[in-house]
Protein backbone atom coordinates (compact mmCIF):
# COMPACT_ATOMS: atom_id res chain seq x y z
CA UNK A 1 0.00 0.00 0.00
CA UNK A 2 1.34 3.01 -1.15
CA UNK A 3 0.23 5.89 1.37
CA UNK A 4 -0.16 9.17 0.01
CA UNK A 5 1.00 11.38 2.08
CA UNK A 6 -0.25 15.55 1.89
CA UNK A 7 3.24 18.04 2.29
CA UNK A 8 1.96 20.77 4.18
CA UNK A 9 2.77 23.79 2.38
CA UNK A 10 3.31 26.99 4.92
CA UNK A 11 1.06 29.81 3.68
CA UNK A 12 3.27 32.19 2.96
CA UNK A 13 4.36 29.70 0.01
CA UNK A 14 0.53 29.22 -1.08
CA UNK A 15 -0.19 30.23 -4.55
CA UNK A 16 -3.34 31.81 -5.02
CA UNK A 17 -3.24 31.15 -8.85
CA UNK A 18 -6.89 32.55 -10.01
CA UNK A 19 -8.56 29.97 -12.81
CA UNK A 20 -7.65 30.82 -16.75
CA UNK A 21 -11.10 32.40 -17.49
CA UNK A 22 -11.93 32.17 -21.44
CA UNK A 23 -15.34 35.08 -21.11
CA UNK A 24 -12.10 37.47 -20.24
CA UNK A 25 -10.04 36.70 -23.16
CA UNK A 26 -12.45 36.83 -25.75
CA UNK A 27 -13.88 40.29 -24.38
CA UNK A 28 -10.33 41.79 -24.57
CA UNK A 29 -10.11 40.48 -28.02
CA UNK A 30 -13.80 41.84 -29.25
CA UNK A 31 -12.83 45.41 -27.53
CA UNK A 32 -9.64 44.99 -29.23
CA UNK A 33 -11.51 44.10 -32.70
CA UNK A 34 -13.42 46.98 -32.43
CA UNK A 35 -11.07 49.54 -31.29
CA UNK A 36 -8.94 48.59 -34.57
CA UNK A 37 -12.47 48.88 -37.05
CA UNK A 38 -13.07 52.24 -35.56
CA UNK A 39 -9.27 53.09 -36.64
CA UNK A 40 -9.42 51.49 -39.61
CA UNK A 41 -12.89 53.85 -40.56
CA UNK A 42 -11.33 57.02 -39.40
CA UNK A 43 -8.45 56.39 -41.75
CA UNK A 44 -10.37 55.50 -44.58
CA UNK A 45 -12.69 58.47 -43.68
CA UNK A 46 -9.82 60.97 -44.05
CA UNK A 47 -8.07 59.11 -47.36
CA UNK A 48 -11.46 59.96 -48.83
CA UNK A 49 -11.86 63.55 -47.93
CA UNK A 50 -8.15 64.35 -48.53
CA UNK A 51 -9.10 62.62 -52.29
CA UNK A 52 -12.31 64.77 -51.98
CA UNK A 53 -10.51 67.92 -51.07
CA UNK A 54 -7.70 67.57 -53.92
CA UNK A 55 -10.18 66.92 -56.77
CA UNK A 56 -12.27 70.24 -55.54
CA UNK A 57 -8.93 72.26 -55.97
CA UNK A 58 -8.02 70.48 -59.00
CA UNK A 59 -11.78 71.59 -60.12
CA UNK A 60 -11.51 75.01 -59.17
CA UNK A 61 -8.28 75.10 -60.82
CA UNK A 62 -9.46 74.05 -63.90
CA UNK A 63 -12.84 76.30 -64.11
CA UNK A 64 -10.17 79.31 -63.40
CA UNK A 65 -8.08 78.55 -66.41
CA UNK A 66 -11.57 77.83 -68.97
CA UNK A 67 -12.42 81.32 -67.43
CA UNK A 68 -9.23 83.13 -68.06
CA UNK A 69 -8.85 81.38 -71.47
CA UNK A 70 -12.52 82.67 -72.36
CA UNK A 71 -11.88 85.46 -71.69
CA UNK A 72 -8.24 85.47 -73.71
CA UNK A 73 -10.16 84.77 -76.62
CA UNK A 74 -13.17 86.77 -75.90
CA UNK A 75 -10.55 90.03 -75.99
CA UNK A 76 -9.08 88.51 -78.78
CA UNK A 77 -11.92 88.17 -80.90
CA UNK A 78 -13.51 91.22 -82.54
CA UNK A 79 -16.99 91.68 -84.36
CA UNK A 80 -15.88 91.93 -87.95
CA UNK A 81 -13.30 88.86 -87.19
CA UNK A 82 -16.55 86.86 -85.93
CA UNK A 83 -18.87 88.33 -88.40
CA UNK A 84 -17.90 85.89 -90.97
CA UNK A 85 -17.55 82.71 -88.91
CA UNK A 86 -21.26 83.60 -87.45
CA UNK A 87 -23.23 83.68 -91.38
CA UNK A 88 -20.84 80.28 -92.27
CA UNK A 89 -22.29 78.13 -89.29
CA UNK A 90 -25.75 80.04 -90.00
CA UNK A 91 -26.24 82.42 -86.97
CA UNK A 92 -28.13 85.32 -87.56
CA UNK A 93 -30.63 88.21 -85.54
CA UNK A 94 -32.85 86.92 -83.94
CA UNK A 95 -35.54 89.41 -85.88
CA UNK A 96 -34.19 90.85 -88.83
CA UNK A 97 -37.08 93.59 -89.05
CA UNK A 98 -34.93 94.89 -85.97
CA UNK A 99 -31.76 95.63 -87.66
CA UNK A 100 -31.56 99.26 -88.77
CA UNK A 101 -28.95 100.65 -91.21
CA UNK A 102 -28.89 104.17 -91.50
CA UNK A 103 -26.82 106.12 -94.01
CA UNK A 104 -23.72 107.85 -93.27
CA UNK A 105 -25.30 111.08 -93.50
CA UNK A 106 -27.04 110.58 -90.69
CA UNK A 107 -24.12 109.96 -88.48
CA UNK A 108 -22.27 112.57 -87.28
CA UNK A 109 -18.79 112.84 -88.36
CA UNK A 110 -16.37 112.12 -86.07
CA UNK A 111 -14.25 115.57 -86.00
CA UNK A 112 -17.33 117.36 -84.91
CA UNK A 113 -18.29 114.50 -81.67
CA UNK A 114 -15.80 116.06 -78.80
CA UNK A 115 -15.62 115.18 -75.02
CA UNK A 116 -17.18 118.70 -74.51
CA UNK A 117 -19.85 118.71 -76.27
CA UNK A 118 -21.27 115.17 -75.18
CA UNK A 119 -20.98 117.31 -71.13
CA UNK A 120 -24.27 118.79 -71.40
CA UNK A 121 -26.12 120.33 -68.22
CA UNK A 122 -28.34 116.78 -67.78
CA UNK A 123 -25.22 114.92 -67.08
CA UNK A 124 -23.35 117.46 -65.33
CA UNK A 125 -26.77 117.90 -63.22
CA UNK A 126 -26.13 114.02 -62.68
CA UNK A 127 -22.47 113.86 -61.97
CA UNK A 128 -23.44 116.59 -59.26
CA UNK A 129 -26.18 114.99 -57.89
CA UNK A 130 -24.27 111.50 -57.88
CA UNK A 131 -21.66 113.24 -55.58
CA UNK A 132 -24.12 114.49 -53.55
CA UNK A 133 -26.15 111.56 -52.83
CA UNK A 134 -24.31 108.26 -53.36
CA UNK A 135 -25.93 105.35 -54.19
CA UNK A 136 -27.30 103.01 -51.33
CA UNK A 137 -25.50 99.75 -50.66
CA UNK A 138 -27.22 96.80 -50.14
CA UNK A 139 -26.52 95.68 -45.84
CA UNK A 140 -26.22 91.89 -44.66
CA UNK A 141 -29.08 91.63 -41.75
CA UNK A 142 -27.74 89.79 -38.56
CA UNK A 143 -29.56 86.93 -37.42
CA UNK A 144 -29.07 85.69 -34.40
Amino acid sequence: MNAYRARSIPSWRVSDARPFRPQLVLAAVAVVGVLLMEVWQCSTVASLSEQVGRATHQLQQGNAELEWTRSQLDRASSRASLGPVASAIGLRPADPQRMVLLPEEYLEPAEARSPASEASLSALAGRVLHVLVPDAAARGRRVN
